[in-house]
């Protein structure tokens, strides 16, 4: 009998644990605070002063887009370590990093006709790869 009443225990346990665990990952997935995006773009004319430049000025045409707070945007450097970093990658063109007051401001930011036009007309022709990093506070 002693067996019986530990069964519905450790039942309930279990549900309330993965109860717990499902709210936890919905509250993550629900972030009210800032959202960030940072894009790495290597050009097609990579290394190319001129390319970089063109890049630049049409890419802070997206940092007048509503929802954006800061748009930040520059070239790779390099930094002077004691010792080198294999995790360091410097074979880049540009980095760009904004900040947006919220996902859903991110989100309306990338739906935007204006976004679309810029990036697929004036950018992504001039481009050989990039890489996203999207992620909220």
């Amino acid at each position: 009998m002693k067996i019986l009443s530990i069964k519905p225990v450790l039942f309930l346990t279990i549900i309330l644990s993965l109860a717990t665990v499902c709210h936890a990952e919905e509250s993550v997935n629900k972030s009210s605070g800032k959202a960030y995006h940072v894009t790495v773009i290597w050009l097609k004319q990579h290394g190319d002063v001129e390319a970089r430049r063109k890049y630049i000025e049409a890419s802070n045409r997206l940092s007048k887009l509503p929802g954006v707070l800061s748009y930040n945007i520059g070239t790779v450097t390099t930094i002077n370590r004691d010792k080198p970093n294999h995790a360091v990658d410097d074979s880049y063109d540009i980095a760009i990093s904004s900040t947006f007051e919220s996902k859903q401001a991110l989100e309306n930011f990338l739906k935007n006709p204006e976004h679309h036009k810029i990036v697929h007309e004036v950018l992504k022709p001039m481009v050989e790869k990039y890489k996203v990093y999207d992620f909220v506070e």
